[in-house]
């Protein structure tokens, strides 16, 4: 009967040789590893950690407190007075809780230990991944060339160095482990040299191994509870039986499968009892009698999922935005649909003589498909590193009689996988920064907050055009200010309508010692992508009508404006004075992420500022253009009273002492209204120099809500927080100069997203 050849892969571990080049492979994978993702274990708690932590350092370490670490409420971490529903994330997957607990408490609940912890696994990962190309395909150049592009996939950025989405890091070491140890207890050998390309192995198929696979079904079990997508790994196990062990074979194990099979039901049933599926609308999208509808748009979210994971491109939002990506960007979808394509007849082509190579975009695709319904994120790409890796260095590494004569197609199919490594390194490093990018956009409102922090006597905090970012925002501070900051309410009055940064010019318009006007110009509130989640995840009454009124325990909304793009302006009316010690408000704008407002307990209030204030004495215009550069730079060193003889100076309208005052003020004046959102921005800003009563308009407001503590919170720190700017706007610029190239959905430079409807 004719055998298949001897593998050759034990000689790799049997020689000196093989040992140093094993040891090699490890210390490339380890160096690479700290090089990409290394720079993770500084980065400290981010997003959703702070509430997972948070849990973890107070629950215990029952069951029920494990799962309890892992539910997000939005009610726990802010009050928005929209909200008519609850907006929750349930997830069930206590052994990576587990895990996240045992190692912050082992490490003193400091993140650098789940950072690390995160580092070591996907560098277990790579070794893995390594192993395995060696085993498909006996080359020992591109088995490393297969690790070292798991390590730079640019999807794994967010997941190595973010601990909440650590369950795909664990999850994935788990299954690549239960992989290789599946191939010991099944008794599959390594299709090398001359392994058929055509028909299964003409052997009886060896006995399983038990102890191997008692090993194989404990770690798909970790692996369920802790993340659902493990299921898919039968399905790649039996594939792995058909395709290197034949039909024969593969029914032998029909035990091995019927026990898969019945483990995988039992658990969907605890999941389906046990566990409120709870994702919020928008976030997760599901059919509403809109079925031709939602049937489109899956379609093009699993498109833009394989077109993500197999190209170099982001792996975020995409068609989650649209409601129907095939009308509303159908150029979109035929462009993922063409780089789809391109690549799958690239690899039929080269990988088509290697056995089994239909499984890895099979991996790929099962691994997608739970999350399709999800708006796209990169850490949901993590699982189709390991199948890509593999996949790309299948077709030049596999060695069969046929690839002996096909030397071209090795070439170019080793060329690809090489640009491939080359090109995801690189997008790799654009991914690291835009994660610093959402980092920094994260702390900098933080930050900004602690220049003029809250006192232990206030118990309302309110913020106006906060950055979704920053939903995290009550989390952080208490970890700073302790824990009297618990008892303390953390109101959103409105959202910013970018999740990552404030932009637009807005206006906050006190209106009487009780009420104040929001306005904002440019994209109005509650609109696009955001605007949806903003109210079909909060609300059950749809999106905002001029006039609506929402009334609540410490203020009432009223709707000002409003249309079919957003709202435009509303009126908060609160019971208790704005100016009580109790209340605490901020406001995001374009030059600071939380300047701290104080409003007036008593008239004149800024919307009474439109009668021009009495002009000032004679006494206080400065005599000489000396003076005017000393008040200037006493203005610029945060004395308020400087600004008065400015003022003055300017009202006198003598020359050239006037035209002097005007650009000693303006740098102070500019600035300070437009990060207090003052109403007379549009008088500093839209005219080279303002008339005479416009100029008494504006030095009234000074006088009325500028001073000393004013410019120590808003105008002499601004400097301060430069780095954390710089590390923002790596997000804007990314899209910009993606959006010099190529407008579309697939690197987020498309149209604007549509609305709520």
């Amino acid at each position: 009967m004719l055998q298949p050849p001897p593998s050759r892969e034990p000689h790799v571990w049997a020689s000196a040789a093989g040992r140093t080049y094993a040891l090699i492979a490890a210390v490339l994978l380890a160096t690479s590893t700290l090089l990409v993702h290394g720079w993770s274990l500084g980065d400290g708690t981010v997003l959703d950690d702070y509430w997972h932590q948070k849990c973890l350092r107070e629950y215990g370490w029952s069951f029920s407190e494990l799962i309890h670490s892992a539910v997000i409420d939005t009610r726990d971490l802010f009050s928005a007075w929209w909200q008519q529903k609850p907006c929750r994330w349930t997830y069930p997957r206590p052994f990576f809780i587990l895990t996240m607990k045992a190692v912050y408490a082992l490490c003193g609940y400091e993140p650098v230990g789940l950072h690390a912890l995160s580092l070591l696994l996907h560098y277990a990962s790579a070794v893995m991944v390594w192993r395995l190309c060696l085993w498909l395909t006996g080359s020992r150049f591109w088995s490393v060339i297969g690790g070292l592009i798991f390590v730079v996939y640019p999807h794994n950025v967010v997941s190595v160095a973010w601990p909440s989405s650590q369950n795909v890091v664990i999850q994935n070491a788990l299954m690549l482990a239960a992989l290789l140890l599946y191939l010991r207890a099944s008794g599959l050998r390594a299709p090398v040299e001359a392994a058929l390309a055509a028909g299964p192995p003409l052997h009886p198929s060896p006995p399983l191994r038990r102890g191997a696979f008692a090993g194989v079904l404990a770690l798909w079990l970790l692996g369920l509870f802790t993340r659902e997508n493990a299921l898919m790994l039968p399905a790649i196990l039996l594939a792995l039986d058909g395709a290197f062990g034949g039909r024969r074979h593969a029914w032998a194990r029909c035990g091995v499968y019927a026990l898969f099979a019945a483990i995988a039901v039992a658990f969907l049933i605890y999941r389906g009892l046990a566990f409120e599926h709870s994702l919020p609308d928008v976030y997760m999208r599901r059919p509403a009698d809109d079925y031709p509808e939602y049937g489109l748009w899956w379609i093009a979210k699993l498109l833009h999922y394989v077109c993500a994971s197999i190209w170099l491109a982001p792996m975020v939002v995409g068609p989650t935005g649209r409601y129907n990506p095939w009308t509303e960007a159908p150029l979109d979808c035929l462009l993922m649909l063409a780089i789809v394509a391109a690549v799958l007849v690239g690899y039929s082509f080269a990988a088509r003589h290697a056995r089994g190579g239909w499984i890895w975009p099979a991996w790929i695709l099962l691994a997608v498909l739970p999350v399709v319904p999800v708006i796209a994120t990169p850490h949901s790409g993590y699982l189709c590193a390991a199948p890509f890796a593999i996949g790309a260095v299948l077709g030049p590494g596999a060695r069969t009689l046929a690839r002996r004569r096909r030397g071209r197609v090795r070439f170019w199919s080793g060329a690809a996988a090489l640009l491939y490594l080359a090109g995801m390194s690189v997008m790799t490093l654009f991914n690291r920064w835009q994660w610093t990018g959402v980092i920094g956009a994260e702390r900098y409102a933080t930050e900004w907050t602690l220049v003029s922090p809250p006192t232990p006597q206030v118990t309302d905090v309110f913020y106006l055009n906060l950055p979704f970012v920053n939903v995290y925002n009550r989390i952080a501070l208490l970890n700073r200010l302790g824990p009297w900051f618990e008892r303390v309410r953390h109101h959103v009055l409105a959202f910013a309508p970018d999740p990552v940064m404030f932009e637009q010019r807005t206006v906050v318009e006190q209106l009487g010692a009780h009420s104040f006007a929001l306005r904002i110009d440019g994209q109005a509130y509650f609109s696009r992508l955001m605007g949806r989640f903003l109210i079909q995840a909060f609300r059950r009454d749809g999106r905002f009508h001029a006039g609506d009124v929402v009334r609540g325990d410490k203020f009432d909304v009223r709707v000002v404006r409003a249309d079919e793009q957003g709202v435009w302006e509303l009126v908060f009316t609160f019971r208790e004075p704005l100016a009580s010690p109790q209340y605490c408000f901020y406001v995001t704008t374009p030059d600071c992420a939380a300047a701290r407002l104080r409003f007036r307990a008593a008239p004149p209030f800024a919307a009474q500022l439109a009668e021009p204030a009495p002009a000032t004495s004679a006494g206080d215009v400065l005599a000489d253009i000396g003076a005017v550069r000393r008040a200037g730079e006493r203005l610029a060193a945060g004395d308020s009273t400087a600004a008065q003889a400015l003022f003055a100076t300017i009202a006198a309208g003598k020359e050239p002492l006037a035209a002097a005052a005007e650009p000693a003020l303006r740098p102070v004046l500019e600035y300070v209204a437009r990060a207090t959102a003052a109403p007379v921005q549009d008088l500093v800003f839209e005219r080279r120099r303002p008339a005479p009563d416009e100029w008494r308009r504006i030095h009234a407001w000074w006088r009325a809500y500028v001073d000393d503590r004013t410019l120590a919170e808003v105008w002499l720190p601004r400097q301060d927080f430069d780095r954390l700017i710089k590390m923002r706007e790596e997000v804007p610029h990314a899209r910009m100069w993606a959006g010099k190239v190529i407008r579309t959905d697939l690197y987020l430079t498309g149209p604007p997203f549509p609305g709520p409807r």
